[in-house]
């Protein structure tokens, strides 16, 4: 009996241990992969009919959710868009009075982002990896990629000459899926 007693109790100990563990790692891949502006991604993506796991990933990857960052290259808020792009997508909009300084507003960020994401779609036949490497490096690159044979068969892109663009591809897609899975009650 005391043999089944210490049995039982090391198997609950290794049982608390394994939950433990698991929670541990969603918990660490959760501050990794933060969902800041759940209630703004689900608007913004059902407006423009976006995978709202996606604008995460885009979020995640351009900003790590902070809303303020600029890059040295001028790109402002948690979607990295170029004061220029963000007048333009305003514009198109309806949005009047726009200024840079409104690119670092959680809600319009994102909204401008998902217009813009949403036009890449469309623009380059709703073919993600597209969408997201015009999104980093200019639909002008991605459309000259297109067109050389060196890049791109039967029209779909089979490398990306820009090594940061292609890594931001796969970061994107890596964090898309991290999404997908430590999120489905909150953007599902």
């Amino acid at each position: 009996m005391k043999k089944l007693g210490k049995a039982l109790l090391v198997a609950a100990i290794l049982l608390a241990l394994v939950l433990c563990a698991f929670w541990l790692n969603e918990y660490m891949e959760k501050r990794k992969y933060r969902l800041d502006y759940p209630g703004e991604i689900m608007a913004s993506s059902a407006e423009f009919s976006l995978d709202p796991y996606l604008v995460a990933a885009v979020i995640h990857c351009e900003s790590g959710n902070r809303p303020a960052v600029a890059s040295a290259k001028g790109a402002v808020g948690l979607m990295q868009i170029m004061p220029d792009t963000g007048g333009w997508i305003a514009a198109k909009l309806g949005l009047a009075d726009f200024t840079e300084s409104m690119l670092t507003d959680p809600a319009l960020n994102i909204r401008l982002g998902c217009w813009y994401l949403r036009y890449l779609l469309d623009r380059f036949g709703g073919v993600r990896n597209h969408a997201l490497a015009a999104y980093n490096a200019g639909p002008g690159n991605l459309e000259k990629w297109l067109a050389d044979e060196a890049y791109s068969q039967d029209g779909l892109l089979t490398e990306i000459p820009f090594a940061e663009t292609g890594s931001y591809v796969k970061r994107v897609e890596q964090a898309y899926e991290k999404y997908k899975k430590l999120y489905p009650d909150e953007l599902g």
